[in-house]
C-alpha cells in the first residue's frame, strides 16, 4: 500500500463522527469499551465496530490489564492531527 493510499484509509476513518467522538474520548487518556460506551451513550458493540476501524488504521491502540482492555490514541501525530483540527474547528466559528 503506497503512502497515498495509507493516508487516504486515515483520513476516511477519521471522517466519521462517531470516531471522532471515540478519539475526543480518549484523547487524554485510556478507556475501555464500557466507559467510551457510557461516555458516548451508545452500545459495546457499536464502540468496538468503530474501534476495530481505528485499530485497522493504527489511529488507536490497545493494552490488555487483566481481563480489561484499554484502548488509547496510538501516537503523537494521531493527537496533532485530530487537535490541529480541534482548534481549526474552533478558530472558524470565532471568524464566523
Amino acid at each position: 500500500m503506497t503512502k497515498i493510499e495509507k493516508s487516504t484509509r486515515i483520513f476516511k476513518a477519521l471522517g466519521d463522527e462517531t470516531r471522532i467522538r471515540i478519539i475526543e474520548t480518549i484523547f487524554n487518556g485510556p478507556k475501555n469499551v464500557t466507559d467510551i460506551a457510557l461516555c458516548l451513550q451508545m452500545t459495546h458493540s457499536a464502540i468496538s465496530h468503530q474501534l476495530k476501524i481505528l485499530k485497522d488504521c493504527d489511529i488507536v491502540r490497545s493494552n490488555r490489564q487483566g481481563k480489561e482492555v484499554f484502548y488509547h490514541v496510538s501516537d503523537e501525530h494521531i493527537k496533532t492531527i485530530v487537535d490541529s483540527v480541534f482548534t481549526h474547528t474552533m478558530d472558524c466559528e470565532v471568524l464566523s
